[in-house]
């Protein structure tokens, strides 16, 4: 079996990262705030742009899963400058191809992710929103050390139906 690497994409792969977006959307329409019917309208601009950012590390932190040179997951974060806000990360856009879940590799993932963040002084507290029905998602963050803060009922509507979100942080500091 291949080994997985987390990574920090540069940004000439943005096309691979793009793939992967797209895919996620498509599988998990419910882990995410974007529908892929959105994202494909994205003019490549949009793309190339969040993915220099998140590779300079400009409010944005982008990791990836690699197993035999091919993408398979994909964890971010953001934080604002803005001087009441700079101190809270928000986690975004976590996921991983169906293929390879049960392998660890979402929290390898968050891991890393927290990892980063942790060595950011500024920030102190992360943040994130998950979908109150993703069990397994729900599970890793609390394992990780998130606790959920909050409720938004019927915050997602997917093909006419609604869905509830799970407000989670953990404290870094």
């Amino acid at each position: 079996m291949a080994e997985t690497s987390i990574i920090v994409l540069r940004p000439s792969r943005w096309r691979e990262a793009k793939s992967l977006r797209l895919q996620a959307l498509q599988d998990d329409p419910l882990a995410f705030g974007t529908s892929y019917e959105e994202a494909l309208d994205y003019a490549d601009e949009v793309w190339t742009t969040r993915a220099k950012a998140a590779f300079e590390r400009e409010g944005a932190i982008a990791l990836y899963a690699e197993v035999a040179g091919k993408l398979v997951g994909m964890a971010g974060a953001g934080w604002s400058d803005r001087r009441k806000t700079r101190h809270v990360a928000e986690v975004y856009a976590v996921y991983v191809d169906p293929n390879h879940r049960g392998k660890g590799i979402g929290a390898a993932l968050m891991r890393r992710l927290l990892d980063e963040l942790k060595a950011l002084p500024q920030i102190e507290k992360v943040k994130l929103s998950v979908t109150r029905s993703n069990e397994a998602a729900v599970a890793l963050y609390r394992r990780l050390g998130f606790e959920t803060v909050g409720r938004a009922r019927r915050a997602l509507q997917v093909d006419g139906r609604y869905y509830d979100l799970h407000f989670m942080e953990l404290w870094l500091r």
